[in-house]
């Protein structure tokens, strides 16, 4: 099935979608998404697929990467181009379709935060596929989504109320599809990549509801799991 993401449009809620997740996962979105930022470099190339109005981007632009950031919307963009100029920050800004874009360029890393749950589970695969396309061999891929629930039957319930409610209201607004948590590891190895960290950011104290940042290496062809760093 192919990714398409046309079908879903956050123009009317770009003034608020920031500070709605920070009030609803109580910063624990913001503390994840900037947590790719230990594995990048200076120098190094960064693409944020479905950047928003791209605290990351801008994030990774101020640690020295070389930053493309993709989005449809042109109003996120607008917001983030904004903040490059006033913080005099040189990063590249691509208003299309993720599928559609930078195709045949390759990056040192690639960052998708709480961009996969938009879709269906098979167009979220699907587009996991576009994306690990971008990732040059041994670079890194960066994921940062809701988690499943760690411990008993208490935390299963009080994981699936909360993503439960997060997922009919975005649904509701026609932001993104209803699907279950996804073993994101899972998918990445499959991708052929190997998870290289995972940290959670529990919402209340305790193991759920929490989000998760993901690190995953693209092997490199011939490469045993053995040998990578």
């Amino acid at each position: 099935m192919p990714a398409v993401a046309t079908r879903y449009d956050y123009r009317a809620i770009a003034f608020c979608y920031d500070e709605l997740a920070a009030i609803y996962s109580l910063g624990r979105i913001a503390r994840s998404k900037r947590a790719f930022l230990s594995h990048v470099r200076p120098g190094e190339s960064v693409l944020v697929a479905g950047a928003g109005r791209g605290d990351d981007a801008l994030a990774a632009a101020r640690a020295g990467a070389v930053v493309t950031a993709v989005d449809r919307s042109g109003t996120m963009l607008g917001s983030l181009r904004t903040v490059a100029a006033r913080e005099e920050l040189v990063l590249e800004c691509v208003e299309a379709p993720v599928e559609a874009s930078c195709e045949g360029r390759i990056f040192d890393h690639v960052v998708a935060h709480y961009f996969l749950n938009c879709f269906s589970d098979p167009e979220a695969r699907a587009m996991l596929r576009v994306l690990s396309r971008r990732v040059g061999p041994g670079g890194r891929i960066h994921l940062a989504d809701f988690a499943p629930s760690e411990g008993g039957r208490l935390a299963r319930w009080v994981t699936g109320v909360y993503y439960g409610a997060i997922a009919i209201a975005g649904w509701a607004l026609r932001l993104c599809a209803l699907h279950a948590i996804p073993d994101l590891p899972g998918w990445l190895e499959n991708a052929g990549f190997e998870v290289k960290s995972t940290k959670r950011f529990a919402v209340t104290p305790g193991a759920a509801p929490a989000y998760w940042s993901i690190t995953g290496r693209k092997r490199v062809q011939g490469e045993s799991a053995a040998s990578t760093d």
